[in-house]
């Protein structure tokens, strides 16, 4: 084998080797993370809080005047709270959320569309109708 075949091999040998180390790290970073939400479970009440933020940084960009600031912040404290206890159902909670986002909040749509008092209200009702009481 020539000299310059020899410091290919050499050269793909030491790139393959650094790229399966990055990959061991990866999946390794991955697993510690995936533990640390809480596994599947964890992975999807961490989700649906995820999902509350963007909402609710939404809802405050676009508020309409008759809806205060301290009455979306303190609807959506309730809403992680309940989401931490895991006293809300996720299904009916991803519902309200898709529909708020598919009417005001899509990326796709041109025209910015902000949400009246009375569709703000019926949101949160919606919200409040996802809580889990413990009766």
């Amino acid at each position: 084998m020539s000299l310059i075949a020899q410091k290919i091999s050499g050269c793909y040998r030491r790139v393959l080797i650094f790229l399966f180390a990055a990959i061991i790290i990866c999946a390794g970073l991955g697993v510690l993370a995936y533990n640390l939400v809480g596994g599947a479970e964890g992975l999807r009440y961490w989700t649906a809080t995820q999902a509350l933020n963007g909402t609710k940084k939404h809802l405050l960009t676009h508020r309409p005047d008759g809806v205060r600031q301290e009455t979306i912040t303190g609807q959506f404290e309730v809403m992680e709270q309940a989401v931490q206890s895991r006293q809300i159902d996720l299904e009916a909670l991803y519902q309200v959320i898709r529909a708020y986002q598919e009417k005001f909040y899509l990326p796709g749509l041109s025209v910015k569309i902000k949400p009246s008092t009375p569709e703000v209200e019926e949101f949160f009702s919606q919200l409040n109708q996802t809580i889990i009481s413990d009766e």
